[in-house]
């Protein structure tokens, strides 16, 4: 009965390709500032024809909902500045009428925040025991994340428990997503006692290398132990809930941030995959989405929609004809939907998204 609703799980997850949107936090756009800000944007979504929303869900140690579990860890239910709202219910709310799917994107993960300072910040002001550390016992930070330690069972809990919060609370939630972040962890940290002790290492040894490929295996593999377990309870809470994924590409995903994503694809662990194939031109993109259709399992490329770099902060990447040229390549690589980082490119795009989709409708 498991395999049975597992299979019919995935099936209809992959039933309509994904024309999705990242909506980032307050401080990147004017999505959070009002429901009717919201309204607006979505209906721009919809007239682009986009699906489904990813908004966030999860940054810096705070969530954006009333979150009852966070609170315990933080003393905050929310983001301050979302007040006594429960803005993700009137982002449901106002998806519904237009046929927007809603995912809820727990963004940071496992990563803790980001910044040059040294002072404890995000979920480590709170639980800094959960201090990731490199190979010298030093604080794992990578490209200005601060990271936790992806292997502390309490921490992984925590993301467990935050996604059937999330499930449990808001029924009309398509799913809940992580991205480069959950689950991963820098190839560089994982350097605790338990890990190591778990790994076979006895003191006096050598530490193992950051990238020894037996020690990056190991971590790797404990990170898919941890995406079993979450895949379950997600499935426990609600069996039609969608678990979707945004890994970085392979195989940097798995050398830099133990992300195996091809592993956990084989072991039918994701609903949907967006890997993030973040370039600025056609031959970057057109060469990571051929590396990706390569490490696809052959029956599940319908579960694939790749993550385009549509924004970074206001300004739009792609021209509108560089944008074409990426979507009808996705569709040559046989990948049937794309999703945009983030939703102040598609508010810039909409007509170039318009106009794509419809043409694809008429063939």
């Amino acid at each position: 009965m498991a395999a049975l609703a597992l299979s019919f799980t995935l099936d209809a997850s992959a039933a309509e390709p994904v024309r999705g949107v990242w909506v980032a936090g307050p401080q990147h756009n004017q999505f959070w500032t009002s429901r009717e800000a919201m309204r607006a944007d979505l209906q721009t979504f919809k007239r682009a024809g986009l699906n489904t929303v990813y908004v966030v869900a999860l940054m810096t140690g705070r969530t954006l909902y009333p979150s009852e579990r966070m609170a315990r860890i933080t003393g905050e239910r929310q983001f301050e500045s979302l007040g006594s709202r429960d803005a993700l219910q009137e982002v449901l709310d106002e998806a519904q009428p237009l046929g927007l799917r809603v995912v809820a994107w727990l963004e940071l993960g496992f990563a803790s925040h980001y910044g040059s300072g040294t002072a404890p910040s995000g979920l480590l002001k709170h639980r800094p025991d959960w201090l990731g550390l490199t190979r010298d016992g030093k604080p794992l930070v990578k490209n200005g994340f601060h990271w936790m330690n992806a292997f502390d069972p309490e921490l992984q809990q925590l993301m467990i428990d935050l996604s059937t919060e999330l499930l449990a609370r808001y029924p009309r939630l398509h799913g809940v997503q992580g991205d480069d972040r959950l689950p991963a962890s820098p190839s560089s940290g994982g350097y605790h006692d338990q890990v190591l002790k778990d790994y076979g290492w006895q003191p006096g040894q050598p530490l193992p290398g950051d990238r020894d490929p037996r020690w990056l295996q190991f971590r790797a593999d404990r990170l898919t132990a941890f995406l079993k377990r979450w895949h379950a309870a997600v499935k426990a809470v609600r069996p039609s809930a969608v678990l979707s994924l945004s890994p970085s590409p392979y195989p940097w995903a798995l050398d830099e941030y133990l992300q195996d994503w091809p592993a956990w694809m084989r072991a039918g662990l994701v609903d949907e995959l967006l890997p993030q194939l973040y370039r600025r031109d056609a031959a970057g993109y057109e060469k990571l989405l051929a590396d990706t259709r390569a490490h696809v399992p052959p029956d599940q490329t319908n579960r694939v929609f790749p993550g385009m770099l549509l924004a970074l902060g206001p300004d739009v990447i792609p021209s509108a004809e560089l944008l074409t040229q990426w979507i009808a390549s996705t569709r040559a690589a046989g990948f049937a939907g794309e999703v945009q980082f983030h939703s102040v490119g598609v508010l810039k795009r909409a007509n170039v998204f318009m106009a794509a989709y419809k043409k694809e409708a008429r063939h």
